[in-house]
């Protein structure tokens, strides 16, 4: 259980959806494993299998269900309209840690955080500055967010491919709260999937921490989304991060 000193700080919230429910065993044996003396509440948000009233259920501290027909990022208010921490850890289910998170240092961060006031501590350094209005200045990777910031990017976009693109560039220059950003990656975590398929890395983490799963329900990509990602990552690898997300964000192209 969290600590209630710390749990009155920050909530974990995990954004999940009923599609993605298979994801969620290998997720919390990896959790449990890696971070058993989290102190923050553990809250997941999906369609189905809580209530919206905060019912323990799955191995989460809590589920907020928000029914049927929301984008995700109107489930994403949704679930911060319910939490009322000052903080919160957005992570993607699909993130499976991948080795032991040192609590103590994941307190210093979040200390680090509400010391600066700040809307957003990233704890991936890609891209390895933080600037608002800039491409990626908005990510859903592992990070600290201000509660009530990121309610607002999540009221003005619907999917998380929107949250990134367009909410990198409609930061208010007038205020002064920073985003910041780690020197190095300090949540050890695997991005499991990709565009509803396991990613090697993911496959490899399952075997090595003996972790079963049954992937008849989904493997890796076949040939040409495998292609089309290994693009995507020349094209990011080639031209500058800038230029790519603008000319995405102008044609709508590159769609997760």
């Amino acid at each position: 259980m969290a600590c209630p000193n710390e749990s009155d700080r920050c909530t974990v919230l995990v954004t999940s959806c009923d599609r993605y429910r298979d994801i969620e065993a290998p997720f919390l044996a990896l959790w449990r494993r890696h971070w058993p003396d989290c102190p923050f509440e553990l809250v997941a948000v999906r369609e189905s299998g809580g209530d919206d009233g905060g019912t323990a259920a799955d191995g989460f501290d809590r589920v907020v269900a928000t029914g049927p027909g929301l984008s995700w990022s109107e489930m994403l208010a949704f679930a911060l309209e319910r939490i009322s921490t000052p903080y919160v850890l957005m992570l993607m289910n699909d993130y499976l840690l991948d080795s032991r998170v040192d609590t103590a240092r994941q307190l210093e961060l979040l200390s680090r955080a509400e010391a600066a006031n700040a809307l957003n501590l990233r704890m991936n350094p890609n891209p390895p500055r933080a600037v608002k209005n800039s491409a990626y200045a908005v990510s859903c990777q592992a990070g600290y967010w201000n509660r009530e910031f990121l309610l607002g990017l999540a009221r003005r976009t619907k999917s998380a491919w929107e949250f990134e693109r367009y909410g990198s560039y409609i930061f208010d220059e007038s205020d002064p709260r920073p985003i910041m950003v780690t020197e190095r990656k300090e949540f050890p975590f695997v991005d499991a999937l990709h565009k509803g398929y396991w990613e090697p890395e993911g496959v490899a983490l399952l075997k090595r921490e003996g972790i079963g799963y049954d992937f008849s329900q989904r493997g890796l990509p076949p040939f040409w989304p495998r292609l089309k990602s290994n693009l995507k990552k020349a094209v990011f690898a080639i031209f500058p991060w800038e230029l790519v997300v603008r000319v995405q964000n102008v044609f709508n192209l590159g769609m997760k």
